[in-house]
């Protein structure tokens, strides 16, 4: 029996060369501290992500995971391996909370983020080529990069900034002055050649019966609090007298094990 390995929705283009392939780390205290201690160094979501998949990432297209390399991922790819750290994380507590459009009820539902639908990347990835009037244009699809680029400017002007940024090769540049409509067709050029996560799904109320659209954060993985690692290793350290060293060193599943044996010891379970 074989096993399917996971592989990027996109990948990375290096030397000619389209890869997909990824591992994670194991997943212990030490890669739980090193995540936060990434997200409380980054200034933004997108630096967030991607020191996040730098400390939890062993290999990224057949090498180590650099800066450069994890902010060129494009943004489902991206999104697509912070779905599968929070999946590793045991952050998916299976059930997600919903407001009715209709009634206003709040109500809870079920759900596994990591079997929701992606769309593979398109032929041409990871690029879309267009005419606009006598143009020809080629356009990349964004990467984690062109997120953090565009950042910095106004929020009216990152949408015309960020699609300037992705024009490459000798077939012409954006006309100076963009309508609307031509934002449109560039956009529409690149979705059809960009993977793209499903996050959204439809949940129907249980009060109501309403359907209602409901978006799914995919960079879940994102919210961890370090003191619930601390307290671990405190309980630990306290009972058996192992180092912090030691005890960040155990997989997941031991040190849990270890602490449902203390509440075993004390009678708090069974």
């Amino acid at each position: 029996m074989t096993t399917s390995v996971p592989l990027l929705p996109g990948g990375l283009i290096e030397d000619g060369v389209l890869r997909r392939d990824f591992a994670f780390l194991p997943v212990d205290g030490r890669l739980e501290l090193a995540l936060a201690d990434a997200l409380d160094a980054a200034t933004s979501t997108p630096a967030a992500v991607t020191g996040a998949l730098q400390a939890s990432l062993a290999t990224l297209a057949g090498r180590a995971p650099e800066r450069h390399r994890v902010d060129a991922l494009c943004v489902a790819d991206r999104q697509f391996l912070m779905r599968r750290l929070a999946a590793l994380l045991g952050r998916h507590s299976g059930w997600y909370a919903a407001t009715c459009v209709a009634c206003k009820a709040r109500f809870d539902f079920p759900l596994d983020p990591a079997l929701l639908p992606f769309k593979p990347a398109g032929d041409g990835f990871p690029t879309a080529r267009l005419t606009l009037g006598r143009r020809r244009l080629q356009l990349r699809v964004p990467t984690g990069a062109d997120q953090i680029r565009v950042l910095g400017l106004p929020p009216e002007g990152r949408r015309e900034a960020l699609l300037r940024g992705l024009v490459e090769g000798d077939a012409g540049a954006l006309p100076a002055e963009l309508a609307p409509r031509h934002i449109d067709r560039c956009e529409a050029a690149l979705e059809a050649v960009a993977p793209e996560l499903a996050c959204e799904v439809v949940a129907d109320c249980p009060e109501c019966g309403q359907r209602n659209q409901v978006e799914i954060d995919p960079y879940g993985a994102l919210a961890h609090d370090p003191d619930l690692t601390l307290q671990e290793v405190h309980r630990l350290a306290w009972h058996y007298h192992w180092s912090e060293a030691e005890i960040l060193a155990m997989p997941r599943g031991r040190r849990a094990r270890y602490l449902e044996l203390i509440d075993a010891a004390r009678g708090m379970s069974q």
